[in-house]
């Protein structure tokens, strides 16, 4: 089981650092052009395979944390538990951002697909993924009401809005004629957000643990979330100005 985590690790890790890069060429390039097109595609492919291999790593650990991740080491009872609690805790709150940038995903993917068939939008997998994303965001409520973890608290929210607004969306009967471009972009930035959180609080954390101390460790967790909202709603409200809707 050691050697099945730590090979997806790998490959959550090296396909998450070229995401980071393939995110900003959609960004920038010019909407609707073939690098926009192209590089969008690999970037959600590329973020199809992060979220997937970090939802099965937080299901091996939630299962079985010390087979996982300890194998071969011993403990003290006392001090079993409590690793095994402290494991379980933390990857069920990575649970809950892999399926958040899996619904993102697959949500973008499907805004564009759906523009002459808003239907499309209905399909039962699509409504089940954003409804157990709905269902993690309460979950971590109480992680956080259990264990004092005030990001869970944090994320519950991020889960819950990305999760209801995106059902909002598949749910509707009509759509405005370029609602969906706003979809697509609050979606698929929704992803970037996840992506940049797990690099800046994982990968980097290395560099910022002495810079950032004490309190200001909770930095590289919400700055993605804050900043990528605050871009969102900007490009929201340009596209309902520019389209009337």
């Amino acid at each position: 089981m050691p050697e099945i985590y730590n090979t997806l690790l790998f490959i959550h890790i090296s396909v998450g650092f070229v995401s980071l890069v393939l995110f900003w060429i959609p960004i920038v390039a010019r909407k609707g052009s073939p690098l926009h097109v192209k590089a969008g595609w690999w970037y959600a492919n590329a973020m199809y395979i992060v979220s997937i291999s970090a939802l099965v790593i937080s299901v091996m650990v939630f299962i079985s944390p010390m087979a996982v991740k300890y194998s071969g080491n011993e403990f003290e009872l006392g001090e079993l538990f409590r690793i095994a609690q402290r494991e379980r805790t933390f990857s069920l709150f990575l649970l809950a951002i892999s399926v958040l940038v899996l619904a993102s995903v697959r949500h973008g993917l499907l805004t564009i697909k759906s523009k002459k068939d808003h239907s499309l939008m209905r399909s039962p997998g699509h409504l089940a993924l954003n409804g157990a994303l709905g269902l993690l965001g309460v979950a971590l409520i109480f992680l956080g009401a259990g264990t004092g973890f005030i990001l869970a608290y944090i994320f519950a929210g991020i889960c819950l809005i990305a999760g209801i607004s995106q059902l909002r969306y598949c749910l509707k009967k009509e759509v405005a004629r370029m609602e969906w471009m706003v979809a697509h972009l609050g979606a698929m930035c929704g992803a970037g957000i996840g992506s940049y959180t797990a690099f800046f609080v994982f990968g980097g954390n290395r560099y910022l643990s002495d810079i950032l101390t004490g309190n200001l460790q909770i930095i590289p967790w919400v700055a993605p979330a804050i900043l990528g909202t605050f871009f969102i709603n900007q490009q929201t409200r340009k596209y309902r100005k520019q389209f009337k809707f």
